[in-house]
């Protein structure tokens, strides 16, 4: 699913994103290039198992590892919750017995894409992994305060990193996200 189109020319278009170019008159009147990206839109799960929450330690080419939230890049006409679900068996080989939408966090600025952010509830292993040729995930636990606490250091959206940070710094917000992932969410 492709990021909304921004005004002006479709100038490139390659296998991740699409470069807009228009020009903008300035203040003083003069024009100048300006130029976007898009990039189609993600997904990012946060899988409670036992009342831990699944992340992954992935490696891909080109990219230090690094710690990150299991998810990856919405098919075009792909529903969020469809691309939540195929991500999370494909990259953990689970699925989850309730899902909740958290935000729908748009980035702006020179590259535009969405990135939806779920829970996953009661999750378990049903299947084995099914990870693209180039990644590499090791799927690891952690606490919903430890990841409150690391989210500085992972790699996701920073719309994302300041939604976790607000719950961690939040006290009505960290109760009832630590409740989604105590007991099941039951």
């Amino acid at each position: 699913m492709q990021a909304r189109s921004p005004k002006g020319k479709l100038v490139f278009d390659g296998e991740i994103f699409r470069v807009y170019q228009w020009k903008q008159r300035l203040y003083d009147g003069s024009y100048a290039t300006f130029e976007v990206a898009t990039r189609p839109s993600i997904v990012q799960i946060l899988p409670e198992v036992d009342q831990k929450i699944a992340i992954a330690f992935e490696e891909q080419p080109a990219m230090d590892p690094t710690l990150g939230l299991i998810g990856g890049v919405m098919e075009d006409g792909e529903p969020p919750l469809a691309a939540a679900k195929r991500e999370l068996l494909e990259e953990s080989g689970m699925n989850a017995r309730k899902w909740k939408l958290l935000g729908k966090f748009s980035n702006s600025g020179k590259v535009l894409f969405d990135v939806y952010l779920f829970a996953a509830v009661g999750c378990r292993k049903v299947a084995e992994q099914k990870l693209d040729p180039g990644e590499k995930i090791a799927v690891r636990y952690t606490t919903p305060g430890r990841l409150m606490e690391n989210i500085a250091r992972m790699r996701t959206s920073p719309e994302i990193k300041h939604y976790l940070t607000e719950i961690r710094y939040v006290e009505k917000k960290r109760k009832a996200f630590e409740a989604l992932f105590s007991n099941g969410g039951k």
